[in-house]
């Protein structure tokens, strides 16, 4: 019993070292996508630009709106945004047209699905 029990310890101590080399690494990666010009997501939510960092007194700039720089500590600029992809014309999806006469066209309720009855006589508010 106690052999599972060091047994269990010495798993529990292998998947935390892993797991804190992985947060590690991917600390590492984001501190160096952090360049001026980059667009950041700040650790309490706000989106900026990176003007400029200074790693050594921990202070980063970031400009949340033009003309509006706020002075940061760079562990907050938690993720740094990736550039949007823009649809092109051939990439957009396809839009089919209504014709005109489909407005008379009745469907057939799904199941679950209400439906009014037009001839029952409808409340009004007034």
């Amino acid at each position: 019993m106690t052999l599972v029990l060091f047994g269990l310890a010495g798993v529990m101590i292998v998947f935390m070292m892993v797991s804190n080399n992985k947060r590690k690494k991917q600390a590492a990666e984001t501190e160096q996508k952090l360049l001026p010009g980059a667009e950041v997501l700040t650790g309490f939510g706000v989106y900026g630009t990176l003007i400029s960092m200074d790693r050594d007194a921990r202070k980063a700039d970031v400009e949340i709106a033009p003309g509006v720089i706020v002075t940061i500590d760079p562990r907050y600029a938690g993720a740094v945004v990736p550039p949007a992809v823009s649809e092109t014309v051939e990439d957009a999806p396809v839009v089919e047209s209504i014709p005109d006469d489909a407005a008379g066209i009745e469907t057939k309720a799904e199941y679950g699905q209400r439906v009014e009855d037009s001839s029952k006589p409808q409340k009004s508010d007034d």
